[in-house]
């Protein structure tokens, strides 16, 4: 594969563009995607810029953003590959300690496209895999379908009314696509994880309908959600924190200036039914993203209004209720649609906002936000939880863990002054939950607990930076940040 440096585009290379603002950021134009890894498992988040091919520059490809430090990015290196990239992703796929790079590639003379997949961020080690199509597969996402503890890739296709599934066997070989057709919709996005605690990850597709596929040995089982309305986007989380995780999905109401999200309530045992809407102003495009921004174990959704003046936020306040529109504002540099990734960039325990501005939008296109703990976002790094963020701190003394960085096993220590309701969890670097360590009443004194480096699922955790979150009588008190090496 030839690799070529933006050499040529230095006047487009990331730089601050705002004073002394860390939030604002110049990349090569036709940004269209976006994700988020510990690339060089130096403990800190690095971003993934996918490229739509541009007529000014002749180039598409990916863009790679190196945190040097606690939310401090400057430009590493770049690949060319011709098309566009719709969704970029980053995922460990095999048994090697470093994450790889998920990419996509055309080939217009031989009319087939391609996933490129860049083994251990070495962008001289990529591998194609043949889709096997050219009917413009537009959505890439990633999940252990057959349940073998390795990341497969599952695709699909508005324009050909399919989707598929490309199988990992976790030695850097994936089978050749498995397709699916759907009648009567175009898939427009798709969701991945395990609905039914089985440990295989099922399908969630919407477009029209809104289909489940769970996953079995000998195939899939369709589950028919609804057929009524036009979904543009997917997620799947546990809005009610009940423990099963649930599927919310958003429609555009165009053209009146509403929103809806629709929820369809986890009940388990394959059991998912249509269950609540919420509508809210205004209209807003059509990816959302979910995270936790205020710490109270409910996620949150982000919308990007479609005037494009801010971001908006809707906070959970559980059983499937939530917050009025909360807008965030952002620097508005001329109209552009945006879309968002959120992580902890600067260390400080909490998920910021990073945003591309789409395709041929003026620069710069790319900003950051940074969370205080409270949903409050500021354009520089916070990396200090702050004493005020330490609510009913009276009840805990002290969290530590040792050894730190941890191999296999470490252990907690927890030291209360009176008995308190304690929740100590578990969660990796995109704020995903990984394990609940304990949920129970505790007694006044030093109380050790022991984690052995797996999730909830039992699967050993990948090497990298995680999160232990402890909470005292459903208050947050104290953030530690653990490195398995």
């Amino acid at each position: 594969m030839k690799r070529i440096l933006l050499i040529t585009f230095s006047s487009l290379l990331l730089s601050f563009t705002i004073g002394d603002s860390k939030s604002e950021y110049t990349l090569p134009r036709a940004a269209y995607s976006i994700c988020t890894n510990d690339l060089d498992l130096d403990g800190d988040l690095d971003i993934v810029v996918g490229h739509n091919y541009n007529s000014q520059t002749e180039w598409s490809g990916l863009s790679i953003i190196k945190n040097t430090d606690e939310g401090y990015f400057i430009f590493e290196d770049s690949n060319y590959f011709f098309g566009w990239q719709p969704s970029v992703q980053s995922i460990n796929l095999n048994n090697l300690t470093l994450p790889e790079i998920i990419a996509k590639k055309e080939d217009p003379v031989l009319e087939t496209e391609y996933i490129s997949i860049i083994y251990d961020n070495d962008f001289s080690n990529s591998i194609d895999y043949n889709l096997n199509t050219y009917e413009g597969v537009g959505i890439i996402k990633y999940g252990d379908i057959d349940g073998n503890n390795y990341n497969d890739l599952i695709v699909a296709s508005n324009s050909g009314q399919f989707w598929g599934i490309l199988y990992n066997d976790g030695t850097s070989n994936f089978s050749s696509p498995q397709y699916y057709n759907v009648t009567d919709y175009y898939p427009s996005d798709l969701a991945c994880t395990d609905l039914n605690n089985d440990g295989r990850d099922d399908v969630v597709i919407v477009g029209q309908k809104t289909e489940v596929y769970f996953s079995y040995e000998n195939g899939f089982q369709l589950l028919t959600l609804e057929t009524n309305s036009f979904k543009g986007s997917v997620s799947i989380s546990d809005f009610d924190n009940n423990g099963t995780k649930d599927i919310v999905a958003s429609l555009r109401l165009y053209p009146y200036d509403y929103t809806l999200i629709k929820f369809y309530k986890n009940l388990g045992n394959n059991n998912v039914i249509a269950f609540d809407s919420v509508i809210f102003q205004p209209l807003c495009d059509g990816k959302f993203q979910v995270s936790d921004f205020n710490n109270d174990s409910l996620p949150d959704l982000l919308f990007h209004p479609s005037n494009h003046e801010n971001l908006l936020i809707l906070f959970n306040q559980g059983n499937f209720k939530f917050t009025d529109s909360v807008f965030i504002p952002t620097t508005n540099f001329g109209e552009a649609s945006r879309y968002s990734n959120c992580a902890d960039f600067d260390g400080n325990g909490y998920n910021d906002i990073v945003t591309i501005r789409y395709l041929h939008a003026p620069i710069p296109n790319l900003n950051i936000l940074f969370n205080d703990g409270n949903g409050i976002f500021f354009e520089d790094p916070i990396t200090n939880i702050h004493a005020s963020n330490l609510q009913d701190g009276s009840q805990a003394l002290n969290l530590n863990c040792f050894p730190n960085p941890m191999k296999r096993e470490t252990t907690f220590e927890i030291d209360i002054k009176k008995t308190a309701h304690v929740e100590l969890t578990v969660y990796n670097q995109q704020g995903r939950p990984i394990t609940k360590l304990i949920k129970n009443q505790l007694e006044g004194g030093i109380h050790k607990i022991k984690w052995d480096g797996v999730d909830q699922d039992n699967h050993i955790c990948n090497p990298g930076p995680y999160f232990a979150y402890l909470t005292v009588n459903g208050k947050f008190n104290q953030v530690i940040k653990l490195i398995i090496i």
